[in-house]
Parts: structure tokens; C-alpha cells; sequence
């Protein structure tokens, strides 16, 4: 029995670890070591930071909104559930999902009503999804008044199709707010907090791509992640790895 509990242990990192070297053989490993050898760590080590700080962010926009709806929530709980939430997205195959019933759930432990706890989860992920289409359109205007022209290689279709999800999401709160003005407020009380942790990842990524000494266009990255970060609704990933990582590759 304790063999049979020893090797379940060992099946998930060993089928994670097994996902990562299927990937990176079909990257081109000579190409790979290359990039890897010719990286700038400092900016690696940068990217991290600023990610580290995203998710500390992303922790207190939601602790705001729980606050919203009543429930008396500390910093440090808010910060522990959310860490423990982004540890659950990367250890579970499903994604996004696992890490968000994990917060729903501490929050229940902790006296909110579950259904009350589930909302606050939505909207937090809600928010987030604002203002990264807030940012992506604040970043296509920028583009238009600066006359510059869009550097993606696509069909017309898709490019109209995906700016008008960046609009129609940048314009979300409206819709809610006719169904219930206390869940926008919600949300809009968020927003500024909201607004800093994703540019604090968009800008965690664009140090990525300067750690690869990659050529881009900040403005056209930053109207791209918005379509990179919201695949990661997907809930498809083991061990971390998933449809972000493939919208990574489909939209760079």
C-alpha cells in the first residue's frame, strides 16, 4: 500500500516533467540552448519581481471586493488564499479553475456564505479581465493618435474580430450595471489596484522578451496580452502549462 501511495506521489511531477521535454523538443532544443545561453538574466530576474508583485496586487484587489460584500477579510488572509490559489492553478490540470475553488473555499472556512464567497472570486477574475481590455484599448488609441500602424501579420477578419472583444469587454461594466449597480460597483472599486497588477504583468512579460533579446512593439504587446492572459480561462494546463502558453505562441 505505501508503495502503491509513494508511486501516485511521484506521477504527477513525473508527467509534468515529461510535458515540459516533449515541449521543448518541439521548440528546436539546439535553438533553445542558444536562447537560453544568449539570455539576459537581469532582466529574468526583473520579470520575476514584477510578477511576484502582480500576484501581491492581484491579492489585494480581491481582499477589496470581499470587503464589498461584508465579509471582514485581513491582508495577510487575502494574500495566503490568493498565493495558495496560484499554487493549486499550477499543481491541478485544470487551470485557472482549481485555484479559484481553492479561494472560494478558504473563504467558506473563514464564515462567508459559499455562494456570496464564489461571486467574489468571479468578480475579482471579472475586474482583472477589465482592465486588461483597458488597457489593450488604451493601447490601440495610442497607436492610432501616434499614426502608427499595427505590426500583426494576420487576416482582417481576425483583427476585427479580436478588437471588438477588447471593446466590448473594455464596455462590460455598462451591461452589468443594468443588471446589478452594487456588482459594478464592486468592480469599479477595484479598478485602480486592478489596472497596476496587470501592467505590472504585462510588464513582467515584455522583461521576458527582453531577457530573449526579442524585437517588439511595447504598444502592440501590451493590445496583445490582453488576448495572451484571458486564454488562460482555459482550463487546460498540467503543471503550469497550457493555453496561455500556446495563446503566447499563436498571438507573438
Amino acid at each position: 500500500m505505501e508503495a502503491a501511495v509513494g508511486l501516485k506521489r511521484w506521477i504527477k511531477p513525473a508527467a509534468g516533467l515529461a510535458l515540459v521535454l516533449m515541449l521543448l523538443a518541439q521548440l528546436q532544443p539546439a535553438e533553445m540552448r542558444r536562447v537560453l545561453e544568449s539570455a539576459q538574466w537581469s532582466w529574468a530576474l526583473l520579470a520575476l519581481i514584477l510578477a511576484s508583485l502582480a500576484n501581491l496586487t492581484c491579492a489585494l484587489r480581491w481582499k477589496a471586493i470581499v470587503v464589498k460584500f461584508g465579509q471582514p477579510l485581513t491582508s495577510s488572509s487575502a494574500i495566503v488564499l490568493y498565493f495558495q490559489g496560484v499554487t493549486a492553478n499550477t499543481v491541478l490540470p485544470g487551470g485557472i479553475i482549481g485555484g479559484d475553488v481553492w479561494r472560494t473555499l478558504g473563504l467558506s472556512r473563514l464564515g462567508m456564505a459559499r455562494l456570496v464567497a464564489a461571486q467574489s472570486v468571479l468578480l475579482d477574475r471579472a475586474s482583472g479581465f477589465w482592465s486588461l481590455s483597458f488597457l489593450a484599448l488604451s493601447a490601440f488609441l495610442l497607436l492610432q493618435v501616434m499614426g502608427q500602424g499595427l505590426a500583426i501579420s494576420a487576416p482582417e477578419a481576425l483583427q476585427i474580430l479580436y478588437g471588438a472583444g477588447i471593446l466590448i469587454m473594455s464596455l462590460s461594466p455598462l451591461a452589468l450595471w443594468r443588471i446589478s449597480p452594487k456588482l459594478v460597483h464592486a468592480v469599479l472599486s477595484s479598478a485602480g489596484i486592478s489596472v497596476l497588477s496587470q501592467a505590472l504583468t504585462i510588464a513582467a512579460f515584455c522583461c521576458c522578451l527582453l531577457a530573449v533579446q526579442a524585437q517588439f512593439s511595447l504598444l502592440t504587446v501590451v493590445l496583445l496580452c490582453a488576448g495572451i492572459f484571458l486564454a488562460a480561462v482555459i482550463p487546460a494546463s498540467i503543471g503550469g502549462f497550457g493555453s496561455r502558453e500556446l495563446a503566447s505562441v499563436f498571438f507573438l
